[in-house]
């Protein structure tokens, strides 16, 4: 196991920190999503409830597409749809 921790002590490349910035982002999404959850579950009037929801929603949506990304740099292959 010693050896696979070896030569780790070095600066981060940028693709490094931002591979890291991307799944730190997508972590305090998830976070967020699970905390509105339950503020949601309590909540005083539906309107309220549904508007929690829909961030819930696209918060979830936004983190899932910064795994993807994530995962893109951490592979070194950023691939994208023609525009």
């Amino acid at each position: 196991m010693e050896e696979l921790i070896q030569g780790l002590d070095g600066p981060r490349t940028a693709q490094q920190e931002l591979f890291y910035d991307l799944e730190d982002a997508a972590a305090v999404i998830g976070w967020s999503v699970v905390e509105l959850t339950a503020i949601a579950a309590g909540g005083k009037t539906p309107a309220e409830t549904q508007a929690l929801m829909r961030i819930c929603a696209l918060l979830s949506a936004q983190q899932e597409k910064l795994s993807v990304y994530a995962d893109e740099v951490k592979d070194q292959c950023i691939l994208r749809p023609d525009a």
